[in-house]
């Protein structure tokens, strides 16, 4: 018999759901509830709102997560192959370790997210729909080799010790003033111990509102050396 959203929301509070609950029987709304472990592989957590999730080391292969509102959930090391975060919008996630292969996020809003060394096999039409969507992300030493970033807005990304060889930035949005009173200073992206070598950072932004290209300006290569704490080693720089 399957187990009723009433009852499975009572174990999700009580932090007691186990692995092999039925994936089919996942309540639409939890907090503080408790997947660690749990095969979950295809449930739909689809317009859910999850608040406090633990799915660490979870199978949510294939799983659906489709306009989905997530906050301060643990992915640490689950599997998420083959799930679908399109239109998600997830506050202080954590996906350490986390499988994405074949993982979708088209119009995902990230926030605060946590993807450090960030692996997947996935096409780079997704991998820019998630960092396009990502606010203050952390994204250190991940693997973003040949990438094609360009054209989008990078908003506080960490890419810190990533490996960047042959990715292209071409006229994406890099950098933008933080300010302090009437004062303001330009930051960029941090990209400090990243394998830069055949990256191409081509016409790069630096904007006043990096959501309104018209207040854009081209970045300089000592600007971008400098706010990014980064040589650049070996990268074809404006």
């Amino acid at each position: 018999m399957a187990i009723s959203a009433v009852v499975l929301i009572g174990l999700c509070r009580s932090g007691v759901l186990a692995a092999g609950d039925a994936a089919s029987a996942v309540p639409k709304f939890c907090a503080g509830c408790n997947y660690a472990g749990a095969k979950l592989a295809g449930a739909d957590f689809t317009r859910a709102a999850y608040i406090g999730t633990n799915f660490a080391g979870a199978d949510l292969s294939g799983a659906s997560f489709r306009n989905a509102r997530i906050v301060a959930a643990n992915f640490e090391n689950a599997d998420l192959r083959n799930a679908a975060f399109d239109g998600v919008q997830c506050t202080a996630c954590n996906f350490i370790g986390a499988k994405f292969d074949g993982a979708t996020f088209t119009g995902a809003q990230m926030m605060a997210a946590n993807f450090k060394s960030f692996a997947a096999s996935v096409p780079d039409e997704q991998v820019r729909q998630l960092l396009a969507g990502c606010v203050s992300c952390n994204f250190a030493g991940s693997q973003l080799a040949g990438r094609d970033l360009t054209g989008i807005a990078l908003l506080s990304v960490d890419f810190s010790g990533a490996n960047l060889q042959g990715t292209r930035f071409d006229g994406s949005v890099l950098c933008w003033y933080v300010r302090n009173g009437t004062q303001q200073r330009p930051a960029c992206d941090k990209m400090s111990d990243a394998q830069t070598s055949a990256a191409s950072f081509a016409g790069v932004l630096l904007c006043d509102n990096p959501m309104e290209r018209s207040t854009c300006v081209p970045v300089d290569a000592a600007m971008l050396r400098a706010n990014t704490l980064s040589p650049l080693s070996g990268a074809a720089l404006p």
